[in-house]
């Protein structure tokens, strides 16, 4: 994660269920639209790291 900082993933998995639902719901300008894609696109990759480090943590336990 970016700076070593920890996430709240549920938290963050709301935000990015509510920049989607604007995406589709409403009609915004293509700038709106290309900073909301990009702000969705970092909240991906940060829960994608998120899950790669609980999986690995999970691993670990279970050797």
């Amino acid at each position: 994660m970016q700076d070593n900082k920890k996430i709240d993933f549920e938290a963050s998995l709301k935000q990015l269920e509510e920049i989607v639902n604007k995406i589709e719901n409403q009609t915004l300008p293509l700038d709106e639209s290309i900073a909301l894609y990009e702000q969705g696109k970092t909240i991906i990759d940060q829960l994608e790291q998120a899950l790669k480090e609980a999986e690995e943590k999970i691993n670990k336990l279970a050797k």
